[in-house]
């Protein structure tokens, strides 16, 4: 259990070093370097299977490209919300959102059998319009509203991934950390060719590049390693009801670092992770009634 909570830790301090670099650099130029190290850290760890790695990519390069083409979209929004709309309510809004997506499309496929997973989210719409409605009160303008419809974009796109980077990894035979090692290069190439090259020495200072190293282990790296200890020891749904305690852990952070955190959002993250859990409990007795019978 304890690698879930590390895991919580780490992202959040992740989005807010996010947040906090969005001041000095532009985002998806951070994006570009973090995609970068994490790319080649990926091969190198998995450099005795390469040549199978991508022949068997090519083998599905269709499938190859759409996964690179989400992940480009998942992770531009994910370096740019968090400077929008900052880095706890982007976390809650993209979460919230993949999460009530997956349960309400659970529900409709057998609507007798889970349709407490509609219910459950509809509380997460619920909790993420009441969110939407503080910070657009306190903050209506451009910058929200744009940061609002990427962390909705990016909780999509985080959907979307999950079921293409399932079907790959059977398809291809991958690992996880093999799929990991492929999925940047179209958003490398992309970035390249779209950032201006006259501003990349300023950007590059000592103490950015400390922190753009240290971006890529936190958001990209250092999760995944304990987010698959925590699968050896738990639950994936005790590892999800840990998780949901992201965009309050980011919020206290966030309160910590640039004091701007508002509190009816950090009611709203509370509330946010009593609903997670509750539906794991309630799902769990519902369980146990149904072998008893």
């Amino acid at each position: 259990m304890i690698y879930s909570f590390l895991y919580v830790l780490v992202f959040s301090i992740a989005l807010i070093l996010i947040q906090k670099l969005d001041v000095n650099i532009p985002p998806l130029f951070s994006l570009l370097i973090t995609a970068s190290i994490a790319s080649l850290y990926f091969n190198i760890i998995n450099r005795n299977h390469l040549k199978k790695i991508y022949s068997d990519c090519w083998a599905n390069k269709k499938q190859w490209l759409i996964i690179m083409f989400i992940v480009l979209v998942m992770w531009g929004t994910t370096m740019i919300g968090p400077g929008k709309i900052g880095a706890s309510l982007f976390n809650f809004i993209y979460f919230a959102w993949l999460g009530m997506v997956g349960l309400m499309l659970s529900s409709l496929k057998n609507w007798r059998e889970y349709r407490r997973k509609f219910y459950f989210g509809l509380c997460l719409f619920f909790l993420i319009i009441l969110n939407v409605f503080f910070e657009l009160r306190a903050n209506f303008s451009y910058n929200a509203i744009y940061g609002i419809f990427l962390a909705l974009l990016g909780g999509t796109s985080s959907f979307i991934y999950f079921k293409q980077s399932q079907a790959l990894a059977k398809n291809a035979h991958l690992s996880a950390t093999q799929v990991l090692a492929v999925r940047f290069y179209l958003s490398i190439i992309v970035l390249l060719l779209i950032l201006p090259k006259q501003h990349t020495a300023h950007y590059l200072t000592i103490i950015n590049s400390i922190n753009l190293v240290l971006l890529a282990f936190f958001s990209l790296i250092i999760p995944l390693y304990f987010s698959q200890k925590a699968l050896e020891k738990i639950t994936s749904e005790q590892h999800a009801i840990i998780n949901s305690l992201c965009p309050l852990v980011t919020g206290i952070l966030q309160e910590l670092v640039f004091n701007d955190l508002k509190r009816e959002q950090m009611v709203v993250y509370f509330l946010y992770t009593l609903v997670i859990i509750s539906f794991y409990f309630i799902n769990k007795y519902s369980q146990k009634m149904e072998l008893a019978r």
